[in-house]
């Protein structure tokens, strides 16, 4: 089975090219499918996949490397996603935050500056329960698939009406650019403590070293 199959769904399409031809001819006005698309994951949504769009550029330094980097490709999806919702008059870029906005908050259950404060490993300032790390990764590990392949199918839909004016993202860049479980700790403060215990033994082999020379 093609890994661009979409898992674990009800009342979605069972490829990309299944998906795109299901917004294409659903009348998004009426029954609102693209909304679904980009929406929660518990209604056949990608939602998720956006996560760390919602990053402020200020915070960036409290992240891994890892998330900066996912971070840029979903905002290259993002960008080209936005083209196609405005440019169709889906609705404003306002609309298109808040739908995804109000997807993910619907599948962590929380605030999204809650969802990144335990990804952070830090206590949430926000209103709402406070995620812990493991809570995190159990739902993105739930969806990442379903929810890699509804985004192909969103682009699908954006090459299919020929609006978006950026690059479209590949398979590839989507797949790797999508949130993981292996994303969600505080790598940072381990890379910090890590480095700590690097220079503590260094200066103790140094000393070490000084003080048979005395000798």
């Amino acid at each position: 089975m093609s890994k661009l199959n979409i898992y674990a769904c009800s009342g979605v399409g069972t490829t990309p090219q299944s998906v795109a031809q299901d917004i294409q001819n659903s009348g998004w006005y009426r029954n609102e499918t693209l909304r679904k698309y980009l929406g929660t994951s518990k209604d056949g949504g990608c939602a998720e996949y956006f996560l760390y769009i919602f990053i402020p550029e200020s915070d960036l330094a409290k992240y891994n490397a890892t998330i900066y980097r996912k971070r840029q490709g979903q905002l290259k999806t993002y960008d080209y996603v936005r083209e196609m919702f405005v440019g169709l008059n889906y609705g404003t870029e306002s609309d298109l935050k808040a739908i995804i906005r109000k997807g993910i908050e619907a599948t962590f259950g929380a605030p999204i500056e809650n969802v990144l404060a335990g990804i952070r490993g830090e206590n949430s300032k926000g209103v709402g329960p406070v995620l812990t790390a493991t809570a995190i990764v159990s739902i993105v590990k739930a969806v990442l698939t379903a929810v890699v392949a509804i985004v192909t199918g969103v682009l699908e839909y954006c090459k299919s009406v020929k609006v978006a004016q950026y690059t479209a993202p590949t398979y590839q860049e989507v797949e790797d650019s999508a949130p993981a479980p292996g994303d969600i700790k505080n790598r940072k403060k381990g890379e910090n403590f890590l480095l700590l215990g690097a220079l503590a033994g260094a200066a103790l082999w140094i000393f070490g070293k000084s003080g048979k020379s005395e000798k």
